[in-house]
């Protein structure tokens, strides 16, 4: 939900909750304008009964004691008889009429929810129609009274001692309607109206407690709604903060888990989108460094390491068109493209980037070569694509110079036809440029090694065969001269057989085929030394599919039957074994013959073991060769290679 969304819901709610509490306030004070209507009317009521009741009273006084009431009438100016009885009339019949509306009045029948409301109600108008019944009765005994006694003084002395019956009906007429005006009405009526006025009390209360516990909730419920609606949104906005200087710091993989759907949730959206791009912006290079390694061969030329650089430009680089040229004397000698116009004249981007000489190699951008753009990186016209060779359907163009010591030696180039490069894009087109730059250069620099060290390899494997020739030769002589031709012919196979392993095509051979040599070589040298000469070859079978150079472990066999059986008078015997040992091929020769100070062994140096430890040294990093010996105590050559070297090379 929208954050406006949020607070126009809470809004509403709210105002919703205070209208339904208006109106629950307005009815109640309705009611409660209703109750004290009813109460002023039985008020009204009340004082008509007491008037009715007060004339009453003055007309019987003035019926039955004319002289006493005359002269109480001169003494508090009193009305006359006649004007007594016809406000009386007037009095009974308001007070008739007045009650005849309160008690059947609809809003005050609607008032009697209250049991005690209804019971006086029901009471009062019980007891009114017995009392206007007396009213009447009165009322005509009044008349009657008058007109059968008329200008009688002493009407209550002649009613004494009338023997009509009939008259003395009269006196429970006026004590019935006394009572009932005086007591009866005023009584209930004036009960009622305490209960009215008892109950607009209360009822005024119970409104104005709802109205502070409903607006006390409301109110409640919109501080509550506020904060929790300011907590996500404070909480969204932190997460997103944290973000961003989690970015800044070039962490791109954090993301933020917002807690709603509403805008910061669409912002914290935008910055995992962000982020997200940023760190597939970063890992593009490093994608690009893999690609380029692990398509590299053992032994590329420079073509297919152009070939390979420019394929992983366009698949990773955010270019639709990709070349790689390099220079020699302002020619271009080798390139490869992909994307461009096989007719671009690569020499002249390589002159806009030269400088023309006159300073150091500097990129050329043309940013957007469409027509309503129509510039340059610095502000000039932008130079015309199609005078470059270039496809005029390109939109943008980089072109990079591969320099060295402030020397162009090529250009790398990119181009789009979508749309024009970002700032982000050419930066990171500048900085797969510069690894082009040292992939490029590391190539002619490894190809160079590569013929140094294999010039240099061969010069020592040459300087090892011929050593080897004189010293078997030699045996052969020997036997020869003591005419034992078998041994001669089987010596004969056997060197056959070494020449073969010598002279193929390889300069490796697996530990298993070395070893296979060296038995050879053995057998050889027992049919010269006979029983003063022993041997045991050791193999595991993990060591015997690893490959080595050819001719390793010769030299340091041949030093052993050299410098430690050859001048012994008793019979020795020579141990030779490969193993893996910590993730090392160990390779070991060991004599127990007169033995030799490896001093000495170390100052042959570029004939037997100190031909055997440079070649190592220019295979391996972290190969080695240890001798032990002395005088006396044998002699052991130990080589160890790291497998992970061995599985490399």
């Amino acid at each position: 939900m929208r954050i406006r969304t949020k607070f126009l819901a809470l809004v509403l709610l709210v105002a919703g909750g205070f209208l339904l509490d208006t109106i629950i306030s307005i009815r109640t004070e309705q009611r409660i304008a209703s109750m004290r209507g009813a109460i002023g009317a039985g008020v009204r009521l009340i004082a008509q009964a007491r008037r009715a009741h007060g004339l009453m009273t003055d007309l019987v006084f003035d019926l039955f004691s004319p002289r006493l009431y005359s002269t109480l009438q001169g003494i508090i100016l009193a009305p006359t008889s006649i004007a007594t009885q016809k406000d009386w009339t007037q009095a009974v019949s308001e007070f008739r009429s007045a009650y005849a509306h309160f008690i059947g009045d609809p809003v005050l029948r609607g008032l009697l929810a209250d049991e005690e409301l209804r019971a006086a109600y029901e009471v009062a108008d019980t007891m009114s129609a017995r009392a206007f019944k007396e009213l009447d009765g009165l009322e005509s005994d009044f008349a009657s009274l008058r007109e059968r006694y008329s200008g009688s003084e002493e009407l209550y002395s002649r009613l004494q001692l009338s023997k009509d019956e009939s008259l003395y009906a009269v006196f429970d007429h006026v004590r019935s309607a006394s009572f009932y005006l005086g007591n009866i009405f005023e009584s209930y009526l004036d009960r009622f109206v305490g209960v009215l006025e008892q109950s607009a009390a209360q009822a005024e209360l119970r409104a104005l407690v709802v109205y502070g516990i409903v607006s006390a909730i409301l109110t409640a419920f919109a501080v509550a709604g506020v904060l929790a609606t300011t907590r996500s949104i404070l909480s969204n906005i932190g997460l997103v903060d944290r973000a961003v200087e989690r970015m800044s710091e070039g962490d791109f993989s954090s993301r933020v888990a917002p807690s709603g759907h509403d805008e910061l949730g669409l912002l914290a959206e935008r910055v995992n989108l962000f982020a997200t791009r940023l760190k597939a912006n970063v890992d593009s290079l490093t994608s690009i460094l893999g690609d380029v390694n692990a398509a590299v061969p053992e032994a590329p030329d420079l073509d297919r390491i152009l070939a390979i650089v420019v394929h992983a430009l366009l698949r990773d680089g955010g270019a639709e068109c990709a070349a790689v040229c390099l220079l020699k004397g302002g020619r271009v000698y080798r390139h490869a493209w992909s994307g461009f116009s096989p007719v671009a004249q690569w020499e002249l981007l390589a002159l806009a980037c030269s400088g023309e000489g006159k300073g150091p190699p500097e990129a050329l951008l043309i940013r957007d070569a469409a027509p309503s753009a129509g510039v340059a990186d610095g502000g000039g016209a932008a130079p015309d694509l199609a005078s470059l060779g270039l496809d005029p359907s390109l939109r943008s163009v980089l072109a990079l110079p591969l320099a060295a010591s402030r020397r162009l030696e090529g250009i790398c180039v990119f181009g789009r036809r979508s749309r024009a490069f970002t700032d982000l894009e050419l930066a990171q087109l500048e900085s797969y440029s510069d690894y082009a730059s040292q992939v490029i250069d590391n190539a002619i620099a490894n190809a160079a090694l590569r013929a140094r060290d294999d010039a240099e390899y061969r010069a020592l494997q040459a300087q090892i065969q011929p050593h080897f020739m004189y010293n078997v030769l030699n045996g052969l002589v020997a036997l020869n001269r003591m005419g034992d031709r078998s041994a001669l012919e089987s010596s004969l196979h056997a060197l056959k057989d070494m020449l073969r392993y010598t002279i193929e095509h390889g300069q490796r051979a697996t530990v298993g085929e070395e070893f296979a040599f060296l038995e050879l070589y053995c057998r050889l040298q027992k049919l010269r030394f006979e029983e003063r000469f022993s041997y045991r070859f050791e193999l595991s079978s993990e060591a015997a599919a690893l490959h080595i150079p050819k001719l390793l472990v010769q030299p340091l066999l041949e030093n052993a039957v050299i410098h430690g059986i050859e001048p012994s008078t008793e019979p020795c015997g020579a141990r030779v074994s490969a193993r893996i040992g910590e993730g090392r091929l160990i390779l070991e020769v060991e004599d127990d013959g007169v033995g030799c100070d490896p001093s000495s062994i170390s100052e042959l140096r570029r004939i037997g073991i100190g031909n055997v430890r440079e070649r190592i040294a220019l295979l391996y990093s972290s190969a080695s060769l240890e001798l032990e010996g002395g005088s006396g105590r044998g002699f052991r050559a130990r080589i160890a290679i790291p497998v992970a070297e061995l599985e490399r090379a």
